[in-house]
C-alpha cells in the first residue's frame, strides 16, 4: 500500500514461523511484492543482504523483521507513522515484542531503517566474531557519528514463540553468553514454566550446556558447535506450522492477556519505558473479565492470592 512506502525484509533461519510471520505482515495490507525474505549465514551476511534489498527498491522506509516475530494487527501502519515524527538523522527505529523466553517485553528482532541511511549503516557492520551482537555494534557506531535510533514504547507482537527445538536450543546457548547477568529471571521463567510447555526443558538443557561449552560462541545457525550438541540432547523435531492457528487476532489476545512475572520487574525496575507493574496488572485483569466475566475472574485471582500465601508460610516453615 502506498502510505507504507516502505520495504519488508524478513530475515530467516528457517524458522518455524517464517510462512506466519510473512501472513501476518500481508495480513496488515502489505502488499506481496514489497515482502522479501533473506536466508543467510552469518548474520553479518543477512545483514547486507537485506540493506542491498532496500536500497535497491528505494522506498523510504526498510522494515527489517526476524522471521520469529508475529507482529500485532495495525502495528506496522503505526510504527511507520511514529518514524515519520523523527528527526532526518534518525536512522532506525525499534519497537519491543514480548519474549516467550525473557518473560516480558524486550527489543528485539524489528528494525525499522531510514533507507537513505542504509549505505551509512552498512559501512559499520562488524567483521564475523567482532561482537557476539553484531546489529547492536552497527547502532552503537551510528550513533557515536550523529545517526542515533529510538525507541518506540509499544508492543508491536511477540517473540519466539511456536520454533523449533533446534532454534530455541541455538538461541538459549546464545542467551547464556549474551544475558548471562539474567541468568535467575531466565533459569527461575523456564522451571516455573516446565510442566505447561516442553519448550522450556529444551532451553534449560541448552543454557547449561552453553555454561559448560569453552568454545567460542557466533550467532550464526549453521555453527556445528550448535547441532552437534542439540543432537546429543536426543530432542525430537516439531513438524511444520499450521498457518490457520494464529490470526492477528490470536496474537492481539495473547499480548492482552500476558502475564509478566514479579522477577522480571525486578531485572526491569522502570518496565523497559513501557507499562508499569500496576499497570500490567489493570491490562490482565481487564482482560479476564472480559473473557471469563466477573465471577470467574474473582475465583481466579482469590485461588492466585492462596497459593502465593500457602508458598509464603511454606517458606517460612521449612518442616511443614
Amino acid at each position: 500500500m502506498k502510505q507504507f512506502n516502505t520495504t519488508f525484509i524478513i530475515r530467516s533461519v528457517g524458522e518455524r514461523t517464517e510462512p506466519l510471520c510473512k501472513q501476518l505482515i500481508l495480513d496488515q495490507g502489505v502488499n506481496e511484492e514489497d515482502v522479501f525474505v533473506v536466508r543467510k549465514v552469518p548474520f553479518s551476511a543477512t545483514m547486507k543482504a537485506s540493506f542491498k534489498i532496500g536500497i535497491e527498491q528505494g522506498k523510504k522506509w526498510t522494515f527489517c523483521i526476524d522471521a520469529d516475530v508475529l507482529l500485532r494487527p495495525h502495528s506496522i501502519k503505526k510504527m511507520i507513522q511514529f518514524a515519520e515524527s523523527q528527526k532526518e538523522n534518525v536512522c532506525e527505529v525499534q519497537g519491543f515484542v514480548l519474549d516467550k523466553f525473557f518473560a516480558g517485553p524486550r527489543q528485539a528482532g524489528n528494525h525499522l531503517y531510514r533507507t537513505l541511511l542504509l549505505p551509512e549503516v552498512a559501512k559499520r557492520i562488524p567483521e564475523e566474531g567482532k561482537d557476539i551482537r553484531p546489529e547492536t555494534y552497527t547502532l552503537s557506531e551510528m550513533q557515536k557519528d550523529g545517526y542515533p535510533w529510538v525507541k518506540y514504547p509499544k508492543i508491536i507482537g511477540i517473540h519466539d514463540d511456536e520454533q523449533y527445538n533446534f532454534d530455541i536450543y541455538r538461541k538459549a546457548f546464545v542467551q547464556a553468553v549474551k544475558h548471562l547477568d539474567s541468568a535467575d529471571l531466565l533459569i527461575t521463567h523456564w522451571k516455573n514454566n516446565i510442566d505447561n510447555d516442553p519448550d522450556y526443558a529444551v532451553a534449560l538443557q541448552a543454557f547449561s550446556d552453553s555454561i559448560k561449552n569453552t568454545k567460542k560462541v557466533f550467532i550464526n545457525s549453521e555453527q556445528n558447535l550448535y547441532k552437534e550438541m542439540f543432537q546429543q540432547a536426543g530432542y525430537r523435531e516439531k513438524g511444520s506450522i499450521d498457518l490457520t492457528y494464529y490470526s492477528t487476532e490470536r496474537i492481539e489476545k495473547k499480548i492482552k492477556a500476558w502475564d509478566v512475572p514479579e522477577l522480571y520487574y525486578k531485572h526491569n525496575s522502570k518496565s523497559q519505558g513501557l507499562e508499569s507493574r500496576a499497570q500490567a496488572a489493570k491490562r490482565r485483569m481487564i482482560s479476564n473479565i472480559k473473557e471469563r466475566g466477573i465471577y470467574r475472574t474473582s475465583l481466579m485471582i482469590l485461588g492466585k492470592f492462596f497459593i502465593k500465601l500457602g508458598k509464603f508460610l511454606t517458606k517460612g516453615n521449612p518442616k511443614s
